[in-house]
């Protein structure tokens, strides 16, 4: 009886962590895709339909991406050990507070268009490193904490994943990479400093499609049979 709960334990695990990993697979290709079809960063594109489409998709991708985030560390979670832990959990802040921006992007700004049209403008200067003429709280600082959160959490994701070798390594080391890439939004302007979201978006459809395809375990079974033989 217990090695048959055992079985049936790990073939529903299997099968959230596949199912996990579609859910990457598409956090990747619309993170990718929402670069290109963002609206500009204006008041005026706030009341368009296309904004807040895009602003609903982004809502939805970053929670596909903390789906897919919880089955690529769920996959390694003894081999990748404290550091993938704490890359894990920091990444995870990051896709939620970008659902949170996100959500109020969508629901609160188009609401605010006319009657504190300065606020909205104030909000979308947030991420563009513009100045706000009215007072916004913390929202300004939570800019830079939110790009710290990205850039750490990938970082060490994709190193811990990397030293853990469960999933394809070089997929590993483009999480790693686009973490680190998107520092260079300093010195690139807005918004062309969008594409440096592009190698993110690779590396999750990567990490993804090992999981739905469940290559990793194919790669075990076969070292394990070599050795045997």
């Amino acid at each position: 009886m217990n090695n048959n709960k055992e079985r049936k334990f790990k073939v529903t695990n299997t099968g959230l962590i596949r199912w996990a990993g579609l859910f990457a697979i598409l956090a990747g290709i619309l993170y990718i895709v929402i670069q290109f079809i963002h609206p500009a960063d204006n008041i005026s594109s706030v009341n368009s339909d296309s904004w807040v489409m895009v602003a609903c998709l982004t809502v939805a991708m970053s929670i596909f991406n903390l789906i897919g985030i919880i089955g690529i560390y769920t996959k390694q979670v003894e081999e990748s050990g404290w550091l993938g832990l704490v890359g894990f959990l920091i990444f995870s802040l990051f896709w939620l507070a970008s659902t949170a921006f996100s959500f109020i992007e969508a629901f609160v700004l188009p609401m605010l268009t006319n009657d504190a049209p300065e606020y909205v403008t104030g909000f979308l200067g947030i991420f563009g490193g513009n100045e706000s003429e009215v007072n916004l709280g913390v929202l300004p600082a939570l800019a830079p904490i939110a790009g710290g959160l990205y850039t750490l959490g990938g970082l060490l994701l994709g190193i811990a994943t990397f030293r853990a070798n469960v999933l394809p390594r070089l997929a590993a080391a483009l999480l790693a990479i686009a973490a680190v890439v998107t520092l260079a939004a300093a010195i690139i302007p807005h918004p062309l400093d969008r594409l440096l979201a592009v190698p993110m978006g690779i590396a999750l459809i990567w990490l993804g499609y090992a999981l739905w395809s469940g290559r990793e375990k194919n790669i075990k079974n076969l070292s394990n049979v070599s050795l045997e033989v």
